[in-house]
């Protein structure tokens, strides 16, 4: 018995493979797709079709965002200096409270004997102060509120100079930690202080400027931002044009240490403290040279 074509079609099927019809099916599939899309029109206009419509959806998204966009971010800009603003006054509350709880230590200072204030931040903020003039550091800190409040003590018994410093809240290296270097400069200024205290004394043997030559500093604790701190400065030795002082930061007179510090000021030689003096009496008259 010939099974000879029905063998080889069952084996065609069992093995999937297509017949005549069937491949040009395939073919006509694969011709569907290859087509291009459609042309436009004789006056260059696209023809009309389900994508434009969704090409016009976004076509309003494209124009619409950008706005929403600008308006979000406009949004979170002011709500961003807004909250700086609480901020900034919060730290100002903060300064006023740690000055207010600072006022009995302050009543301390000032009752002792022999204790006169030789400045404030008034004093500093002068527009014609007999010595500052508008560069200076800590009147700019006082005038823009970084530091709150400075007042300067000088006893005269003891050569001690007593700087009570209300610190504002943009005072920070690391967040709400005053910065190390503010802690320095506050130590200098004061020794500053004490030094010009002894020249109005009449307790140094030379006249004239005197600058930092030497400065060390010991921190042992951190400075919140907002707190009202001591800085207390005395005399340690002098030896000719050379004054060695140290000084203590501190929250108060009995209070906790922030820092230990000690100074070398030295005048300069006398043709040298000549040139400086003249040359800083000719900027007051004149101005800049």
């Amino acid at each position: 018995m010939n099974r000879g074509p029905g063998v080889l079609r069952a084996g065609r099927q069992i093995l999937g493979h297509k017949g005549p019809g069937q491949r040009r099916f395939s073919r006509g599939q694969t011709a569907a797709r290859a087509q291009p899309p459609p042309s436009s029109g004789s006056s260059g206009a696209p023809a009309a079709s389900s994508s434009s419509a969704g090409r016009s959806g976004f076509g309003w998204a494209a124009w619409a965002l950008p706005p929403a966009a600008a308006a979000l971010f406009s949004g979170m800009a002011h709500a961003y200096s807004s909250q700086q603003q609480l901020d900034l006054e919060a730290g100002h509350a903060r300064a006023a409270l740690s000055l207010k709880a600072a006022h009995s230590w302050i009543e301390q200072i000032e009752s002792q004997p022999g204790t006169v204030k030789a400045m404030d931040a008034e004093m500093l903020l002068e527009e014609n102060h007999p010595i500052l003039e508008d560069d200076h550091m800590f009147a700019a800190f006082v005038s823009k509120g970084i530091v709150d409040d400075l007042t300067g003590y000088y006893n005269k018994e003891q050569q001690k100079f007593y700087s009570v410093v209300s610190l504002g809240r943009e005072v920070c290296g690391f967040p709400r930690i005053v910065h190390g270097g503010l802690t320095a400069a506050i130590i200098d200024e004061s020794f500053g202080g004490l030094l010009f205290a002894l020249k109005q004394s009449r307790a140094l043997n030379f006249w004239g400027p005197a600058y930092t030559v030497h400065l060390e500093v010991g921190y042992k604790s951190k400075i919140t931002a907002g707190r009202t701190v001591l800085c207390t400065t005395e005399v340690e030795s002098i030896e000719g044009r050379k004054i060695w002082m140290k000084a203590t930061v501190s929250d108060g007179p009995d209070g906790q240490v922030y820092a230990t510090a000690r100074a070398l000021f030295v005048a300069p030689k006398p043709h040298k403290m000549v040139q400086d003096v003249a040359k800083y009496l000719v900027h007051r008259v004149f101005g800049e040279r």
